[in-house]
């Protein structure tokens, strides 16, 4: 007989080992059947479920993205009623910034302004009339990139955005105007890292330069008159329609909202007590709850079905 798993945890990187154990410990509390994959057990994984001694129901994949062969499991699994927290067909779309840029303009989502490069190697001309639009300086990202790979933070001239260009060939290239936020309470940069987690929008006070996360309690955001944060993201949600993502949100000096990055769909989970630029212990263990809770309820909407 199949051992039948609710939800498999895959993952690879090193820090997301203690989201991963904090997930699987909070599905045996919830009495739900978690299996995690990792590289160590990759290959049995795959021939027990490639044998029918093994049905994964749902899947958190954190690992396929570096590791393809994860990739085997997600089509075994597919051979059952299966779904994915972020199903992977999304993925394309909502990580593609010249995609979003467009989306969230028709959508009345707040951007900066953008000028958006065709490949270098689809064609080595560009348009650059409206470059001093951009101020100076200015930004200059790859559209699918991802960690920073590829992005110039304090562009000043045409040579950079031909190098930028050139160094990714294969992908599009946003150049937009730098954003400079407004200063809150006693110093505090009003940018902002909204995580999304199957509903819910979770702000938290976030650095560019830094990287450091800090809590936003609710009565900062009723003090600042933040409470528009959630409601981007959700706008956000529903036009990626990703589970689970993170965007960048600053507030100007002209009293808006701008999304300054767009969708994240690999969320750094390691905890602030931990690293200097993890997120905060509560978050974390907020997202984990309402990760599990999501999972719950629709594994729970499964078996009514049947």
């Amino acid at each position: 007989m199949a051992h039948i798993v609710d939800l498999g945890l895959a993952w690879e990187w090193a820090y997301d080992r203690d989201f991963i154990y904090g997930l699987d410990k909070t599905c045996q509390q919830r009495k739900l059947k978690s299996y995690i994959i990792h590289p160590s057990n990759l290959d049995e994984t795959l021939a027990l479920m490639a044998n029918g001694e093994l049905i994964i129901k749902a899947l958190l994949d954190r690992a396929s993205d570096a590791i393809p062969r994860f990739y085997d499991l997600i089509h075994l699994a597919r051979k059952g009623s299966f779904w994915m927290i972020n199903e992977l067909a999304l993925l394309p779309r909502a990580v593609d910034k010249a995609t979003m840029h467009l989306e969230f303009l028709s959508a009345g989502i707040d951007v900066p302004y953008t000028i958006i490069l065709s490949p270098w190697q689809k064609s080595q001309r560009a348009d650059l009339s409206e470059i001093k639009k951009l101020g100076n300086p200015f930004i200059i990202k790859p559209a699918c990139g991802g960690g920073g790979v590829g992005v110039v933070k304090n562009a000043r001239n045409i040579n950079q955005i031909i190098n930028a260009r050139m160094e990714i060939s294969h992908d599009k290239h946003l150049l937009q105007e730098k954003i400079t936020p407004v200063v809150l309470g006693k110093g505090k940069k009003a940018w902002f890292r909204v995580l999304y987690v199957a509903g819910n929008a979770i702000p938290c006070w976030w650095d560019d330069e830094t990287h450091i996360y800090d809590e936003l309690k609710p009565k900062d955001v009723k003090k600042y008159n933040l409470s528009k944060l959630e409601d981007i993201a959700k706008k956000i949600a529903e036009i990626c329609k990703l589970d689970f993502f993170s965007t960048e949100i600053a507030l100007t000096g002209g009293g808006k909202f701008i999304v300054v990055d767009y969708v994240n769909d690999m969320c750094d989970m390691r905890r602030k007590s931990q690293h200097y630029d993890g997120v905060p212990d509560n978050v974390v263990d907020e997202i984990t709850m309402k990760l599990i809770s999501y999972a719950e309820a629709r594994l729970n909407g499964q078996k009514d079905k049947t």
